[in-house]
């Protein structure tokens, strides 16, 4: 007989998962309208809140439980019926209400197309917002397969808001890309050949005070996350990705987040373990007191 599955983000017990306490709302946002290779991205949040149940809930590198700020799992956003435009605003109006309660946001996805509709409504909140993206592609087409929503085409749409954008680990780009960066959009880029060969300088000085922080599974080296629609060979590693977001809570405050991409393996969880600790890493770097 199989288990139920997984609702709250690490099953944990009262009272670290009152919604009226928590620190943390997790929005599982099973949205896939414009996959464009392999599919599956819908199954991707249920996947990471049911491996999040057989982790550990012990930092040992904070020497702290993180899920004790209070990580709160409301009930996955339902999209039946709805196009695409109606399924994002629905989305974005979910960050609104969390943002309206002073929680962060954590959105699990679901195809990066999601992401647009809660940065905008973080960026509502906080004037001065800065988006760090970090992903294997650069998504700055205007538009993909005839759609300005595509998850092709996410951070084409925070230029489009004013926002200025820092991308980490791109290693795929387009020739349209390539030509937008010429006009000279408020968009800096960090390649991952650049990461492999030591010569990156990641310009830390173009964060504000407060941050978005966008993570697309397939920024990782495919060796590690192979469950991704559009996997690219030369991608970042584990230990490699949370110190880049170590960093980023050092610096800045981190007011919005999503993990994005996850596409199941059937058969296979360990790609769903790695996206459900990446999670909770994450929670615990946000809210550590002190961060060395």
């Amino acid at each position: 007989m199989n288990e139920p599955p997984v609702t709250q983000f690490g099953a944990p017990d009262a009272p670290f998962c009152d919604p009226t306490t928590a620190r943390v709302t997790i929005i599982p946002a099973p949205l896939e309208y414009s996959v464009c290779y392999m599919k599956g991205t819908e199954h991707g949040p249920q996947a990471i809140l049911n491996a999040s149940s057989q982790m550990e809930l012990y930092d040992e590198e904070l020497d702290w439980c993180p899920i004790e700020v209070g990580v709160y799992t409301r009930p996955a956003l339902d999209y039946s019926g709805m196009d695409h435009a109606a399924a994002l605003k629905a989305t974005g109006d979910t960050v609104r209400e969390v943002l309206q309660r002073r929680q962060l946001p954590f959105t699990l996805g679901g195809e990066h197309s999601l992401s647009a509709p809660p940065i905008a409504a973080v960026h509502e909140h906080f004037p001065d917002l800065t988006v760090v993206h970090i992903d294997a592609h650069g998504d700055l087409r205007d538009e993909y397969e005839g759609t300005p929503l595509s998850h092709a085409s996410i951070q084409r749409r925070v230029v489009d808001m004013g926002i200025s954008l820092t991308e980490i680990g791109i290693r795929s780009f387009s020739p349209e890309e390539a030509e937008f960066m010429k006009t000279s959009p408020d968009v800096e880029i960090v390649w991952a050949y650049q990461l492999a060969k030591g010569t990156a300088i990641i310009p830390w000085e173009r964060l504000s005070k407060h941050t978005y922080v966008t993570i697309d599974l397939d920024a990782l080296d495919p060796s590690e996350m192979p469950a991704v629609g559009t996997p690219e060979p030369g991608g970042l590693h584990w230990y490699q990705l949370l110190d880049l977001f170590r960093e980023i809570c050092r610096r800045t405050i981190v007011v919005g987040m999503d993990v994005v991409e996850l596409c199941p393996m059937q058969g296979q969880t360990r790609a769903d373990f790695l996206a459900a600790k990446l999670v909770y890493k994450m929670i615990g770097y946000r809210f550590h007191d002190n961060l060395k």
